[in-house]
């Protein structure tokens, strides 16, 4: 599968109309539209809504939606089949009403963003005709005086979204056994690996390993150590699934010298920062699996070589250093912070009357109402309910 992110700032403007009045634009010095780190801290969709007309506007109405979408099209000889599964994330609206109508040019919106929602990801399979996504769009309507024409002008622009995770420390999960010659059946060396559960983007992973020779005989050659992402799409309607995996990155490591019939060695591994955060959703997964090789002289049967995987999570982390005290209390749920929905997060009123200034105080927080299908983090599924459209 060919991995895009959808991150493209040239791509995310999504007219509705070619003629349209309104448009959405950055606050100044910002290429997005979200503020704060979601998952860590209050985290916002934060921006403008301008409007160029000449008339008067009545009210303004905000929807904000996320949604994981597989779709594969299947071109036959004389048919097309189209599958599009779609699970709504997230759904939630809101209308500003004004108690007269004013004339405005920019708006100022600032939305609080639930916790849990997952990164935003676009991924295809171009042989196959499939893509996976998770997209948020905003979509606003403004509503005018005008009695005909123009009555109505509407915007939608995509909002990617980027979820952080934050741990005290390094948790490492222990994968040790021995390794025997398969044709001949004997021991050949006992292994323990220290493999960190949670791996985070572009950093430099250390996997501690430690090798007791029982055949004082048996070499390691060399080491790889590579990490390897496996992506699923399924599809409810006929059953069909398609499944890639494909290594991400690797490293070739002399092995160090052996003392007492040890080797105890640190395995490093660079973890690209452009990978899709680890996902289980409704109809898409990401997962990965940290993958070590030996290649192993002093046997006669080459298949006796040794390799072993174990599954990680990868996932956008930020040290406990760099979060602020009011979040600390999260520490002792788990080693890595896994957020929940803020059931009891403080939100100011949206604003149904606002004053005569025709630019919202930024200090004013909206709340967008009418929340949708709750989701935990990328990492577990637990979605229950689905929207599924054209199966």
């Amino acid at each position: 599968m060919d991995d895009e992110n959808d991150n493209d700032i040239s791509s995310l403007y999504v007219n509705v109309k070619r003629d349209n009045k309104v448009s959405f634009s950055y606050e100044d010095g910002y290429n997005t539209f979200q503020r704060g780190e979601l998952g860590l801290s209050y985290s916002y969709l934060v921006g403008n809504l301008n409007y160029n007309g000449a008339n008067m506007i009545s009210s303004v109405d905000f929807h904000f939606k996320g949604i994981e979408q597989a779709q594969h099209i299947e071109m036959g000889e004389r048919t097309i089949i189209n599958q599009n599964n779609t699970h709504v994330l997230i759904e939630k609206h809101s209308k500003v009403n004004f108690k007269e109508p004013k004339q405005i040019k920019t708006y100022y919106f600032k939305f609080l963003l639930p916790s849990n929602l997952s990164s935003s990801f676009h991924i295809a399979d171009k042989h196959n005709n499939v893509i996976g996504q998770i997209i948020y769009t905003l979509h606003a309507t403004v509503h005018t005086t005008a009695k005909f024409r123009g009555q109505r002008e509407s915007v939608e622009i995509k909002c990617p979204l980027e979820q952080i995770l934050f741990r005290n420390y390094i948790t490492y999960k222990t994968v040790e056994g021995t390794h025997n010659d398969l044709k001949r059946r004997e021991p050949l060396f006992r292994y323990s690996f220290q493999i960190p559960e949670y791996l985070s983007l572009g950093e430099t992973v250390s996997v501690p390993i430690k090798i007791t020779f029982i055949n004082t005989g048996v070499k390691i050659v060399r080491i790889e150590i590579a990490l390897k992402k496996v992506t699923e799409i399924r599809f409810e309607k006929d059953g069909t699934s398609f499944k890639n995996k494909l290594k991400c990155c690797a490293a070739l490591i002399q092995p160090a010298q052996i003392t007492n019939n040890e080797l105890c060695q640190k395995l490093s591994l660079s973890t690209p920062r452009n990978l899709h955060t680890s996902h289980s959703g409704m109809f898409i997964n990401i997962q990965y699996r940290l993958c070590i090789n030996f290649l192993l002289t002093g046997i006669e049967n080459t298949d006796s070589d040794f390799y072993k995987e174990k599954p990680v999570i990868v996932a956008n982390i930020k040290e406990q250093d760099g979060i602020s005290n009011s979040q600390n209390y999260r520490n002792s749920e788990s080693d890595l912070y896994v957020s929940r929905p803020h059931s009891t997060d403080p939100i100011q009123e949206g604003y149904d009357n606002p004053n005569e200034s025709t630019v919202q105080n930024p200090n004013d927080v909206q709340e967008l109402s009418n929340q949708g299908h709750r989701r935990s983090l990328s990492i577990s599924r637990t979605s229950t309910s689905s929207n599924r459209g054209n199966q």
